[in-house]
């Protein structure tokens, strides 16, 4: 007697349909990212002044509760991506909250029981993917790290085991979910449109976390009349990195988004991460570059306006803007931290040049003291592998960066240059933080980019005439 899935049963209720269409909806997008909003107002405002990081708490449990939803009633995960992102992105403000969060603790049980449950009732064939290869070899290189001179101690404390699994074999087993759960076509929408929808949204929230910021602390901005300086400046902006692009792609499609693009831009420099307005200068001229060759519709105007723009800053605001960012750039203590710790990398992969010093290597806190349940990053991924991981990975990240790149120039289209953007801007915004290093969500961020990418190029050979997209043909 064959027994019928429960998957199926759900797909055949016309009630689970709606509540589907609803869930996929960009109305549901646009309510999460409220909900998510309404909270960051609450722990501003003066009645809620004594919580401290209460109501980002509470947020955070909201959009876990909404991923939850979302994994037990539809099929499919892409529904989960927003809530997840501005949780994270709530999460950032949290600096040394490793405490606050334990009480926390006892909700865990109910993300991993919806998760398995959707795994489960909603189980795919495994789909290997183009990249998996480039990812195990990661994993080799970050579990093998500090062979040979770490301590067992150091290797098995808590927080160098979530990394370790995290950015190695437990990120091998996320790509392997992740690009069999995620799927290239779907009846409600186009994925590189959909994608691009999350990350808009996604940079939209980091930028009205940043305004809502300076609305709190108005008074300290009008007397220093500078950036804010805020912990988690670097943070948001390795956010506004990654979702910068994609406003520029949605542009050729609604025009006004292209706005949106330089509005992030703007609200990285008002953050006041060097990192950020430096990196985020050279992620602008590759998305303008992009946007300008890819959308011969627009162009003239496209151009009109960027020239127009740098006209009137450069004949009006030069000096004010020299002098608003003086206190930015002359900021020297994180300096010196950086170069400590770059000058120590090299010692550290002098010390074990196949392996590194390992992830949990904690012999570098007098240069620069981590906090709780953080590690001692060098602060610069090209130094975190050397002296992390040593000649072993060198060889293991260098792999999963032509692994990468072969899937994005597959096919050479507008989509797939804006998501080697932003992964270039992370990349760029790594060289000075931990950036792709911290599995949860840039390092996640990093590897679900290249499945996006996957997948795109596996819907222009099964999508409508609508639904595929032109390649680029890069001729100057």
């Amino acid at each position: 007697m064959n027994k019928t899935r429960l998957s199926d049963k759900m797909a055949l209720s016309p009630t689970i349909a709606v509540l589907r269409k609803f869930i996929l909806s960009k109305t549901a997008m646009i309510i999460q990212a409220l909900i998510a909003a309404a909270f960051v107002v609450m722990r501003g405002l003066p009645v809620f002044a004594g919580l401290g990081y209460t109501m980002l708490g509470y947020a955070i449990v909201v959009l876990g509760l909404i991923i939850c939803f979302n994994l037990v009633f539809c099929d499919d995960i892409i529904s989960t991506l927003l809530p997840f992102l501005l949780a994270t992105a709530v999460a950032i403000q949290c600096y040394d909250s490793f405490d606050f969060f334990l009480p926390f603790l006892w909700l865990v049980p109910i993300p991993v029981v919806a998760f398995f449950f959707h795994l489960i009732v909603y189980r795919r064939k495994l789909d290997w993917g183009k990249t998996w290869k480039g990812a195990a070899a990661v994993a080799v290189a970050v579990t093998l790290g500090g062979l040979g001179k770490i301590t067992a101690p150091e290797y098995f404390n808590l927080s160098a085991l979530y990394h370790t699994f995290g950015l190695g074999i437990g990120m091998l087993l996320v790509y392997f979910i992740m690009n069999t759960l995620y799927k290239p076509k779907s009846e409600h929408y186009v994925l590189r449109f959909r994608f691009a929808e999350i990350m808009t949204v996604l940079g939209v929230f980091c930028v009205f976390m940043i305004i809502n910021h300076y609305i709190v602390f108005w008074d300290r901005f009008m007397e220093k009349m500078s950036p804010l300086d805020f912990q988690w400046r670097n943070n948001v902006s390795t956010f506004l990195m990654l979702t910068l692009p994609f406003s520029f792609f949605l542009s050729v499609k609604k025009y006004p988004c292209l706005f949106l693009g330089f509005l992030q831009y703007i609200a990285i420099l008002f953050t006041g991460s060097r990192g950020g307005a430096l990196g985020g200068a050279a992620e602008l001229a590759l998305c303008l570059f992009a946007v300008v060759y890819s959308d011969p519709k627009n162009r003239k105007k496209t151009l009109v306006f960027i020239a127009s723009a740098v006209v009137i800053i450069l004949a009006l605001f030069t000096k004010p803007l020299i002098e608003f960012f003086v206190p930015v750039i002359l900021r020297i203590e994180s300096v010196d931290i950086r170069s400590g710790l770059i000058a120590r990398a090299i010692e550290d992969f002098k010390s074990n040049v196949l392996f590194g010093r390992g992830l949990g290597y904690m012999g570098n806190t007098d240069v620069h003291d981590p906090a709780k349940f953080a590690l001692c990053w060098y602060h610069s991924a090209p130094f975190q592998v050397l002296g992390s991981f040593g000649l072993l990975g060198v060889a293991a990240f260098s792999y999963q960066f032509y692994n990468r790149m072969k899937t994005v120039w597959q096919r050479v289209t507008h989509f797939n240059i804006t998501l080697f953007i932003s992964y270039a801007g992370l990349f760029l915004m790594s060289l000075v933080n931990p950036g792709e290093f911290c599995p949860m969500p840039y390092g996640l961020m990093a590897t679900l980019l290249f499945i996006i990418c996957d997948k795109n190029n596996i819907a222009a050979g099964i999508g409508s005439n609508t639904e595929k997209e032109d390649i680029v043909n890069i001729k100057l």
